[in-house]
């Protein structure tokens, strides 16, 4: 880890890079030692051109920070787009390499919740939804009891046809992808349903607060995606003839 980094009162080392591409719209921050934040904003997997790392190289220059005093890259490691965490883990494994500095796993429903406008004033249960896919959902479902207190995973998140259950959920993040039917049941009790969002300045800030939902890891190679489902582009290679 960096020697020259500072250390703030919740115990995690800055400076800190937060990349954020668990869609396909994402961006980068950097926390800087006395507590101001810089944002770039770009989208990942585009064909024509990358703008991932350009962008990453903008705000790291925004805030005055080199790639190598770096003490801590936190990542959306999802669930999410497969090209997006593809790419935002790697560079993230590779900038913790050259710094030196930890790295921090942080959940995309932690991300969504913290970003999402309409989350600011919610507490119980939440349910994020996220790879949906044929009628089902990845789901995640949050919980706190104060507005003052961070989101925590509420049991283990998993993929499930249903999401009614025993206990209505205070609000529900759900992307144009989510299978109306399965919202269907919830909506018509009255249970908010919004789009997620996701910022790199909230995960940055997620980074910062840690807690059991959040992996500080020291070997940058432990830094892993979390694909929900096997990828499209994999399984028809898998099942190309001839294999």
């Amino acid at each position: 880890m960096n020697r020259d980094a500072e250390t703030e009162s919740s115990g995690m080392r800055l400076p800190m890079l937060a990349i954020e591409l668990s869609q396909r719209a994402g961006g980068a921050a950097v926390r800087h030692a006395d507590g101001t934040t810089r944002v770039a904003e770009f989208e990942g997997g585009r064909r024509d051109r990358d703008d991932v790392l350009p962008g990453i190289e903008s705000v790291l220059a925004d805030a005055g920070i080199q790639a190598a005093s770096l003490a801590a890259v936190a990542v959306d490691v999802g669930p999410g787009g497969f090209t997006g965490l593809r790419i935002s883990i790697a560079a993230g494994q590779a900038i913790a390499e050259v710094a030196s500095a930890v790295v921090i796993a942080v959940p995309a429903a932690l991300v969504a919740a913290g970003s999402t406008p309409g989350m600011a004033a919610r507490t119980g249960v939440v349910i994020v939804c996220a790879a949906a896919k044929g009628g089902t959902v990845w789901c995640s479902r949050l919980t706190r009891v104060t507005i003052d207190e961070p989101w925590r995973i509420l049991g283990t998140p998993g993929i499930v046809d249903r999401l009614a259950g025993d206990a209505e959920p205070s609000a529900i993040l759900a992307d144009e992808h989510v299978d109306p039917a399965l919202l269907e049941e919830l909506r018509r009790s009255g249970v908010p349903i919004d789009p997620p969002v996701f910022h790199a300045s909230v995960l940055a800030d997620i980074a910062m607060q840690g807690g059991p939902d959040v992996q500080v890891l020291d070997d940058p190679a432990m830094l892993l995606p979390l694909y929900p489902r096997e990828p499209e582009a994999v399984r028809m290679w898998r099942e190309r003839p001839g294999r």
